[in-house]
């Protein structure tokens, strides 16, 4: 899928080492000139130096999408050298597993700040750059604990589903003006990481029993969100706005997270 012309593609958390990197590339390969805001330079630095290495434009921000301040700056100051934001991603966000008797007003802050204030500030900041354009595209990455809850995930999920309330309340108020939003919501998503990689060479099997969780017979990785958020970045999803999607592997369609605290077993 090619993106019409070359949209400039703002990517927080675009130095992920699963989901912001396929997006980010996605992003790049159908013609966009992306930008990577992130606070871990090497991770980011590595990504646009992928991107460039394919043929692609890509540069690098350093940006602490949780200070306002700081992202009303680089927001305008993208805007200003590249000529307008197209599609803003917001994708950085982060996650304390614990249950409510956990979790204490730092933890909340950290989920809430992380996942839904930052999100809720730098498309505040975007937003007039976005009505400036043709058809400007908003994309929140979400989870679908957003939609299902989770065991030990309350703090995680409150934050998570509050994207599905904003884009739906930005979509009532912006939409006329040519800016759609959007809401990715990913299922168990597993890329080339350290972390997946000891783990299952720590226990033999922990991935097959993961993908035996969805219907659809695989755990997700990182290309299926990028697919989808590059679908929600194009024209061609010009009369989608305020939805949220699970990419999931069909696990919202059972309508229930697995029984019993599974994710001790894996």
């Amino acid at each position: 899928m090619e993106l019409s012309g070359t949209p400039t593609a703002v990517v927080t958390g675009g130095g992920g080492a699963n989901i912001g990197r396929a997006v980010s590339g996605a992003l790049a390969a159908a013609g966009a000139q992306v930008l990577v805001l992130d606070v871990d330079v090497d991770a980011a630095e590595t990504v646009v130096d992928d991107i460039e290495d394919t043929g692609g434009d890509a540069s690098f921000v350093e940006c602490d999408v949780t200070d306002v301040d700081a992202v009303q700056r680089t927001v305008d100051a993208v805007a200003d050298e590249f000529g307008g934001i197209d599609v803003l991603v917001n994708n950085a966000g982060g996650a304390s597993g614990v249950r409510l008797d956990d979790v204490d007003e730092e933890t909340f802050d950290y989920n809430v700040d992380t996942n839904l204030r930052s999100a809720f500030f730098t498309t505040k900041a975007a937003l007039p750059h976005l009505r400036r354009g043709d058809g400007g595209r908003v994309v929140f990455v979400s989870s679908i604990n957003a939609l299902l809850g989770g065991f030990s995930e309350v703090a995680y999920a409150v934050s998570k589903a509050g994207l599905h309330a904003l884009a739906r309340c930005l979509t009532a108020d912006y939409a006329d003006d040519g800016v759609r939003f959007n809401v990715v919501a990913p299922g168990s998503v597993i890329g080339d990481s350290d972390t997946w990689q000891r783990r299952e060479a720590e226990d033999p099997g922990t991935l097959d029993r993961i993908a035996d969780l969805y219907p659809c017979g695989r755990y997700g990785r990182p290309e299926d969100v990028a697919d989808a958020v590059l679908f929600l970045s194009s024209s061609r999803s010009d009369w989608v706005s305020g939805v949220f999607l699970p990419v999931d592997g069909g696990l919202t369609a059972t309508d229930a997270l697995p029984g019993g605290r599974w994710w001790e077993s894996l």
